[in-house]
């Protein structure tokens, strides 16, 4: 009671009360049995409780209380000599070994909070090791947007503008002439809007103060626009996440639509959200196309893996040729 109350007037009545009730034990035993051994155990508590001065403060009250019980029925104060030696021995013993065990399980809690203080530490800098990778990809794919768009996308438009000026100016009524260049126009048109959606895909960055499901939604909606059938779950209780967790989950929805509008022929896509266990969040997306005999994947499913394996997650794949394509997503969080 006196230690859960943490009150340091209940420790002082303890022992007020515990000295002279055991004395008083000793007293009324006249020392059968060496009953004086009752006191010893106050020792411990007195190393345990207090600090070190009053510990020390405690022993000698309680080597008082001693001789003033002992001295009942040892009149002469030598007549306890050899007690009195026997009992302080016991005491010091008690005192010494209670010191070594409470300093052992401090060092114990130091090692244990330091220990934590470690793991702490180590999360913060895989995080920052995250964020300085993500910082590092946002460059990059911006630079490469920019190379797109002004290298590969300016000579796409010179030759479009080139077809058409030929098609203007043309004499030539052969209707293979005109349908090579038309079929040639609509090539150019068809690259540089291949161009313009990659530099889109280069740049696009979800928003920090959007919801996750909200994002994802989102990508589900333009996924839909583009013919395929796609549904979105979420099952368990939403709980927020770290933005490195939501970006990685983020890119691979992204990642997999964009896959099964270019390579699936799928009719279906099903996204999956799963918030069910509390260690980890899982995200599936599975489609009905012809699948693949790369179970692997390409550079795209390359780097989600190094996502997710930045953040001790994991990437699955599950298809064959004809049976369609499962992408799955887990990530501590």
């Amino acid at each position: 009671y006196c230690v859960k109350s943490g009150s340091r007037l209940a420790l002082i009545a303890y022992f007020v009360i515990q000295i002279p009730l055991s004395g008083l034990i000793v007293f009324l035993g006249k020392g059968a049995g060496f009953n004086a051994l009752l006191m010893l155990p106050l020792v411990g508590h007195a190393v345990i409780l207090l600090s070190r001065t009053w510990a020390y403060t405690v022993c000698g009250a309680i080597t008082v209380a001693y001789v003033i019980a002992t001295s009942s029925f040892h009149p002469p104060i030598t007549g306890i000599g050899t007690d009195l030696i026997t009992f302080v021995a016991g005491m010091v013993f008690v005192l010494v070994f209670t010191q070594a065990t409470v300093e052992e399980e401090k060092s114990h809690a130091e090692v244990e909070r330091l220990a934590h203080e470690l793991q702490g530490v180590n999360a913060k800098l895989r995080e920052y090791a995250v964020q300085a990778e993500e910082l590092a990809i946002t460059k990059e794919r911006n630079r490469l947007a920019r190379e797109i768009h002004d290298g590969l996308g300016h000579y796409l438009t010179i030759i479009h503008m080139q077809i058409q000026a030929v098609q203007a100016i043309t004499t030539d009524k052969d209707p293979r002439v005109q349908e090579a260049l038309e079929h040639a126009r609509d090539l150019s048109q068809e690259a540089l809007a291949e161009i313009r959606q990659s530099v889109s895909a280069l740049r696009a960055t979800p928003g920090e103060t959007r919801p996750l499901t909200e994002l994802l939604t989102g990508l589900v909606n333009e996924n839909q626009l583009s013919g395929t059938a796609t549904f979105f779950q979420i099952i368990g209780e939403i709980r927020p996440l770290t933005p490195q967790i939501e970006l990685t989950l983020y890119r691979a929805v992204q990642e997999g639509l964009n896959n099964v509008r270019k390579h699936s022929a799928a009719t279906r896509v099903e996204v999956l959200l799963d918030y069910n266990n509390s260690n980890f969040i899982r995200l599936r997306i599975e489609d009905d196309g012809s699948g693949s005999e790369n179970p692997s994947g390409g550079f795209g499913l390359m780097g989600l893996r190094e996502r997710a394996h930045l953040l001790n997650g994991q990437v699955n794949t599950i298809t064959r040729p004809g049976a369609g394509f499962i992408l799955e997503v887990e990530i501590p969080g």
